[in-house]
């Protein structure tokens, strides 16, 4: 079974019924679950009795209000009732986690994944079997789009691996760099599931937050979560060390970029700072000459060569098969 975690938005108007069915989705989606909802925001204690779900208000949060991710898992690790807990954001409608979550075998790790972007307007309450249905339906109709690999909105783990991490506050700018950071210096592997977890962005504004947008990936908050995170070279979706591939576990380190993983090996491992800077400059001059690329999913091609993850019923199978991932770069 999994914990899922999240600190919501107030649920008021647009935001509220997002949130209300991100939160159903995930029950729906792995049976017996445990949502346990973080913060002070409005309407977050009738939520609570009416999606049957737990609250924890008091929760160490930054001056404007964001609960720091760190507290949260440690909250999570001494009361959740499970092992393998996922913090999301609470406008995240998820298929195929459970079945990811059966794959992994690992101690300790990060399981993150690129997410679909629907587009303003766009509203859906799927049942879990009609994911895949769906999104050829909405992509047909150009109502979707498969988000670029540096916004990450999932992040599944095991209970009590977060010790020591600095403070960093969650729906800012950089926070999601800065767990991946965490867990390359600490040697945790870290797996894409874009190609077996289906995962749906409700779109939204900034307007609950004071600055909005500005203020999220720019203001005070966010220029912390980068100092944790590195503040160069951000990692992302594509830095992963692994590759879940209709839940077949694949090693497959930065998605084959061989150059980009050079550089992560100089940076966290042999702390070799200045030969990391070196080799990236080496990867940004050889991407403008067009002599490397960068190794990105498409939605359409997935699509048209009817990916696994978007035929019902694929089987569970584990692998460390690579010739058909290869196919989807």
């Amino acid at each position: 079974m999994l914990t899922f975690l999240s600190s919501p938005k107030p649920f008021i108007g647009n935001d509220k019924e997002n949130q209300y069915r991100a939160i159903r989705s995930w029950l729906v989606a792995v049976k017996g679950a445990e949502v346990i909802l973080y913060g002070d925001s409005e309407g977050i204690e009738e939520a609570g009795r009416e999606l049957n779900v737990s609250i924890v208000k008091n929760i160490s949060s930054s001056p404007s209000g964001a609960p720091y991710f760190g507290a949260i898992a440690e909250h999570a690790g001494k009361h959740g009732k499970y092992d393998v807990q996922v913090y999301l954001n609470c406008d995240i409608l998820l298929s195929g986690i459970y079945k990811a979550s059966q794959v992994i075998q690992f101690d300790k790790f990060l399981f993150i994944g690129q997410r679909i972007d629907l587009f303003p307007g766009v509203i859906v309450d799927p049942h879990p079997d009609e994911y895949s249905h769906l999104v050829k339906k909405l992509f047909e109709k150009n109502q979707i789009k498969i988000h670029e690999a540096t916004g990450i909105d999932y992040f599944m783990f095991t209970r009590n691996m977060w010790q020591g991490l600095s403070q960093i506050a969650i729906g800012r700018g950089g926070y999601d760099n800065a767990l991946l950071s965490f867990c390359k210096q600490n040697r945790y592997p870290i797996i894409d599931g874009t190609l077996s977890v289906i995962a749906l962005h409700q779109f939204h504004d900034y307007n609950h937050i004071h600055g909005k947008e500005e203020f999220v990936f720019y203001g005070s908050e966010a220029r912390q979560n980068l100092l944790v995170a590195g503040r160069y070279s951000l990692l992302t979706v594509s830095d992963a060390d692994y590759i879940l591939d209709n839940y077949r576990l694949i090693y497959s380190a930065c998605r084959r970029d061989y150059l980009r993983g050079i550089e992560l090996k100089f940076r966290y491992i042999k702390k070799w700072q200045i030969a990391s800077l070196l080799l990236r400059g080496i990867w940004r001059v050889l991407y403008a000459v067009k002599l490397v690329r960068k190794k990105e999913y498409k939605l359409d091609s997935l699509i048209e060569t009817n990916h696994p993850i978007f035929t019902p019923d694929s089987q569970l199978v584990v692998t460390d098969d690579l010739t058909q991932v290869n196919a989807y770069f």
